[in-house]
């Protein structure tokens, strides 16, 4: 009907889109304040978005064509389950449309994990590019393997490149395995590439509602001059994650979906 009000004005089935928005809602490893309605709140916020950027000269909205799957129903307490749910869902978004560029939601960042698992069966050699106020390196949280603060070195031990911007707080352990196993530089990146947004790589002034603040951070001027520089031709799929907006309009949810606005402007230039 043309007066129900969805997230994008025109909605087209996941076959005929460019571009797939997935919410997953999942927070059980969080050790600060819950991300679990993060999806929720950066969708209000794109509601609201004007589709054109004076920058780029460009309207996402009327160059691409994009389809809303909905959010994953999440096993709260669970991540071999959650894990499982990732999985068909991304399995089923590049079986029905192997061309569709996927933008994930979450939730805290243990869903990369998930998301990049189920990647290595349609892409080979990914590179993650990571955007974070920490690291996300240790191989074990207080006797839990898989967590928000290890999921980046459980994709390092499955072959993924990872490149680091932003990391400002990490534990020595991380340390040793950053300089040991992650890429020192962006120059030469080829192949499929994975962006992964965590909003606490942005200062607190600009991004306040994040699972675990950090001073000292990004401002969004430099992150979008980051993101001209990464090979969007070769991205592969996106998240936006660790948002703890628990209400419409906050500063992280508007600055979710201003960056989601300008990534896919940029992408469709490329």
């Amino acid at each position: 009907m043309l007066y129900l009000r969805k997230t994008f004005s025109y909605e087209y089935p996941l076959e005929k889109a460019d571009v797939v928005l997935a919410g997953i809602p999942f927070d059980s490893t969080e050790t600060g304040k819950s991300v679990k309605y993060g999806p929720l709140f950066i969708r209000e916020a794109i509601k609201n978005l004007p589709g054109y950027d004076p920058e780029l000269k460009t309207n996402i909205f009327e160059k691409l064509k994009f389809c809303d799957s909905g959010d994953i129903e999440v096993v709260s307490g669970s991540w071999k389950l959650t894990k499982e749910r990732i999985n068909d869902t991304v399995k089923w978004i590049f079986n029905t449309n192997p061309k569709v560029l996927p933008v994930f939601l979450g939730g805290d960042h243990l869903i990369t994990l998930g998301i990049l698992e189920s990647l290595k069966d349609f892409f080979k050699n990914i590179t993650i590019i990571h955007f974070d106020a920490h690291r996300d390196l240790l191989p074990e949280y207080m006797g839990e393997r898989f967590s928000h603060i290890t999921w980046a070195y459980h994709t390092l031990k499955q072959g993924f490149q990872i490149f680091q911007i932003g990391c400002r707080s990490w534990y020595e352990t991380e340390e040793r395995v950053y300089k040991k196993y992650a890429l020192k530089t962006a120059k030469n990146i080829k192949g499929p590439v994975y962006i992964t947004i965590d909003m606490d790589v942005f200062d607190p002034a600009y991004a306040p509602e994040v699972g675990t603040p950090e001073p000292n951070g990004m401002k969004p001027e430099e992150f979008f001059n980051f993101i001209k520089e990464i090979p969007l031709k070769n991205i592969i799929g996106m998240d936006l994650v660790e948002c703890a907006s628990d209400k419409i309009n906050t500063k992280t949810s508007l600055l979710a979906a201003n960056i989601f606005k300008k990534v896919l402007g940029l992408w469709v230039k490329k």
